[in-house]
């Protein structure tokens, strides 16, 4: 616990009605101690002098627990809006880092498409095959919607076909295209002005060199939506918190990013970069400075989540309709019991005081003393009361942190959830285009039989963007009757040849009449997938020649059970106290309670839970707190129905809700 002095005792008081409250009834008392204290000493004739002493050092007593409940009460306070300062600071930085984490993959993939190579081998095109480049471009950023712009370039940095029209450049002298084509690395990644992309003042940009049989023939140049993105990331923040200041820092702490009350701070420096363990305080407020926590090893440019608040701000109760009433109840794991013994010996000090001085008055005829000790007595009574209220209200606060960090976790875990599988909806529409597998396909679906090195190509590809995108643990192409043809996962090669499960999604996968469209599974257990639970996203792939016909589909197998474990760990709620860490646990469920994942070993996946009717139809979108007997346990529930990402699960014509709960147990 921080130990503040008295002078910052009374600076928060300013910020915390409720502990000035307390303190000045404390304070209060004591005055009124010490002036009964003077009263007995003038009648203390034929008093025993050490049922004085008695009396001192009893205030003494009731000072130091006075001060405790009062360290206690603003560390409770602190703690709650540090914990809240630390989680948007931290989210801010790793959420944008998860979904950059997917940009490396997108660029080494579409720097081997086939289209692309051959397009850029060419000195000379026709306007057919401009067309048809540029068609493929957009395709790919109508399913991968966070790019605002691509540019393909030659060696010499001359232009060969962008997106954006509205893009004048030509030719580049960019050093990023002469590094992309000689560095060793998997990727090219900078935040900065570029003459690729003239229009923007700063470019996230990732780069990579386009190869055909080991010749350079060019470099792809992604540019990300790096503004729009970081201002969803910061509303959805918000939300939870409003009147933080949030940011993103870069490697010399000036701002590149920032909330809409801090626009104006962009380019300029903040505060030094660093990476903090817990808020600084100032005599302005709290602030807090971190690195992202990486995912999957990948931890981008090196940015800092930086968030800031006065007291005012980080003091302040929050949304009313987070606050439900609830009472730690005594035989509790969280209950202070520390703070109510310290209470009782201090009433049970100045009972023994009173008890040995009306002995002494009455056994040596001292009326005059008698109405000292009555005094007294009412001073006990009144701090138990104080007291009593005192260590109850320090319940509540730390009930309302709990709330606080619930409903926000929740709302964190399925927001990153939805962005995760956001990306898998895109993956299987954009694969689902390359040429390789509809020009096989379509043979293929022509009776022709497959040569060996063709099916080896199609398993080659597909190895190969399993290994840029890991959280799949197989991706198969089938055919039209549901057949599998190739697979990414050589440990899963017995799968060729045999039919694909599920084959209802097969049936509404092969009936899409859009490269937009892709089907999910439901949540089940699969052979697929050990006969556990998870999705698989299937894609048509279209007839080479016809692209109204589909000549099968794809299918990518996700690796939920690591992958959403992970996502309710990174944003599960941590606090101070260990039975309450223990006492929490971390779930993603359908609306009707069949859990998807869990964070801990005490729910597990399929399990049925019956939930409180206040969490059944729940409109998108909707989070908040309640409380909830759990087989005859006491917890609070803070819980999120999902809304979706972008397009996904928004316009996208697919649906599947999905209630984040985090749950705390509190007996």
């Amino acid at each position: 616990m921080k130990e503040f002095s008295n002078q910052q005792i009374k600076q928060f008081n300013e910020y915390l009605p409720g502990v000035k409250s307390y303190l000045d009834a404390l304070e209060h008392q004591d005055l009124w101690w010490t002036t009964v204290a003077m009263v007995g000493k003038i009648n203390n004739e034929n008093i025993d002098p050490q049922l004085l002493v008695s009396v001192v050092e009893t205030q003494k007593e009731f000072q130091n627990l006075r001060d405790i409940m009062m360290q206690s009460l603003v560390n409770r306070y602190l703690n709650q809006a540090s914990s809240e300062m630390t989680l948007n600071a931290q989210a801010s930085i790793d959420m944008i880092i998860r979904n950059l984490f997917e940009r490396t993959a997108d660029v080494g993939f579409l720097a081997t498409d086939d289209d692309l190579v051959e397009f850029l081998t060419k000195e000379q095109v026709t306007e057919q095959e401009q067309t048809f480049i540029e068609h493929r471009i957009q395709e790919y950023v109508a399913k991968y919607s966070v790019y605002d712009d691509i540019v393909l370039l030659n060696p010499q940095g001359e232009v060969r076909a962008k997106l954006d029209e509205n893009n004048p450049v030509t030719i580049s002298s960019d050093p990023l295209i002469q590094q992309a084509l000689r560095t060793q690395e998997a990727y090219i990644e900078i935040y900065r002005h570029s003459d690729i992309f003239p229009n923007k003042t700063q470019s996230l940009i990732y780069a990579k060199r386009i190869e055909n049989q080991g010749q350079a023939v060019g470099v792809l140049c992604m540019s990300f939506e790096f503004s729009e993105e970081m201002e969803g990331i910061f509303n959805t923040l918000i939300k939870e918190t409003p009147g933080y200041e949030l940011m993103l820092l870069d490697e010399s702490g000036k701002v590149i990013a920032a909330n809409t009350e801090t626009q104006s701070s962009l380019g300029k420096q903040v505060t030094e970069p660093r990476q903090d363990t817990a808020p600084k305080m100032s005599a302005q407020g709290l602030e807090f400075c971190t690195l992202t926590h990486g995912y999957q090893g990948f931890k981008g440019l090196k940015w800092y989540g930086y968030a800031k608040a006065g007291y005012q701000t980080a003091f302040q109760k929050g949304k009313e309709e987070a606050s439900i009433e609830v009472e730690i109840n005594h035989d509790s794991s969280i209950y202070l019991h520390d703070l109510e013994e310290m209470n009782l010996k201090v009433s049970t000090l100045l009972l023994i005081v009173i008890l040995n001085g009306k002995i002494t008055s009455l056994k040596r005829d001292v009326k005059a003393f008698l109405p000292v000790l009555d005094s007294f007595q009412d001073i006990s009574q009144n701090i138990q009361e104080i007291f009593d209220d005192f260590i109850h209200h320090i319940h509540q606060v730390l009930v309302k942190t709990i709330i606080t960090k619930v409903e926000f976790s929740a709302s964190l875990a399925v927001e990153v959830m939805d962005r995760n599988l956001y990306e898998r909806a895109n993956d299987c529409r954009w694969w689902a285009l390359n040429s390789t597998f509809r020009e096989l396909l379509t043979k293929h679906a022509e009776s022709t039989t497959l040569q060996v090195q063709e099916t080896d190509e199609l398993h080659k590809i597909l190895k190969y963007i399993n290994d840029l995108y890991t959280v799949y643990t197989n991706i198969m192409l089938y055919d039209a009757r549901g057949k599998i043809l190739a697979v990414s996962n050589p440990d899963e090669s017995h799968l060729v040849g045999t039919q694909l499960p599920q084959q209802s999604v097969i049936t509404d996968c092969l009936k899409l009449d859009s490269t937009q469209k892709y089907t999910v599974s439901k949540f089940e257990q699969t052979d697929l997938y050990s006969d556990r639970h998870t999705y698989v996203y299937h894609a048509p792939v279209k007839h080479w020649e016809q692209p109204n016909k589909n000549v099968g589909g794809i299918a990518l197998v996700f690796d939920s059970e690591p992958e959403f474990k992970a996502m309710l760990q990174e944003t599960e709620p941590k606090y101070l106290n260990k039975e309450i860490n223990e006492a929490t646990h971390c779930l993603f469920t359908t609306p009707a309670g069949e859990i998807i994942s869990s964070s801990s070993d005490r729910f597990s996946v399929g399990q049925q839970l019956v939930l409180p009717s206040s969490l059944k139809e729940l409109p998108n979108g909707k989070s908040g707190a309640i409380e909830w007997q759990y087989e005859g346990k006491k917890c609070i529930v803070g819980y999120k129905l999902s809304e979706g990402y972008r397009e996904y699960k928004v316009n996208d014509g697919y649906q599947n809700d999905i209630l984040a709960m985090v749950i705390t147990f509190i007996e």
